[in-house]
C-alpha cells in the first residue's frame, strides 16, 4: 500500500535545484478532475511519494482532447529551453499524445528516492535543464 507508514513521504525540497524542471504527462478529462487529483485529494503526492511545496512554482495544462507533446509543452514559462528534450523523452517513453502536462520548476524529481505508484494517472517523463 502506498502512503502507509512503511513508505514515508519526503518533502519536495529534497528535489529542489535551480535550473531544472520535472515534467509529468497524462490524460485527465478536464481541469476539475486534474485539480481534484493534484490539490483536493492530494493523490499526486501519494502516487509520487513527496509532499508538494505549495509556494513552489508549477504550471499545468489540461486540453479537451489528446494533443501532441510538442503542442502541449508550448506556452509554459521558458518552454523553448526544455521543449526539445521533453519531446524526445516522451517519444522514447512511447508517449506521443496526452491531454495533461504539469511542470514543476526548480525540481529534479528522482523516482529512485521514493515509491512511485505504477498505476498513477500521470507518467513522469523526466527532469530537464531550463533557462
Amino acid at each position: 500500500r502506498l502512503g502507509d507508514s512503511s513508505t514515508p513521504m519526503i518533502s519536495q525540497s529534497a528535489f529542489e535545484i535551480g535550473g531544472m524542471v520535472s515534467i509529468w504527462v497524462g490524460n485527465f478529462a478536464d481541469d476539475v478532475q486534474f485539480d481534484h487529483y493534484m490539490n483536493l485529494s492530494k493523490q499526486f503526492e501519494k502516487d509520487f511519494g513527496f509532499i508538494i511545496n505549495d509556494r513552489a512554482v508549477r504550471e499545468g495544462v489540461v486540453e479537451s482532447t489528446p494533443t501532441s507533446i510538442e503542442a502541449l509543452v508550448r506556452g509554459f514559462s521558458s518552454w523553448e529551453s526544455f521543449a526539445p528534450a521533453v519531446i524526445q523523452a516522451a517519444r522514447t517513453a512511447g508517449v506521443d499524445r496526452a491531454t495533461t502536462m504539469i511542470v514543476f520548476y526548480c525540481v529534479e524529481f528522482a523516482p529512485s528516492k521514493v515509491r512511485v505508484n505504477p498505476n498513477a494517472p500521470l507518467d513522469f517523463i523526466g527532469a530537464f535543464p531550463f533557462s
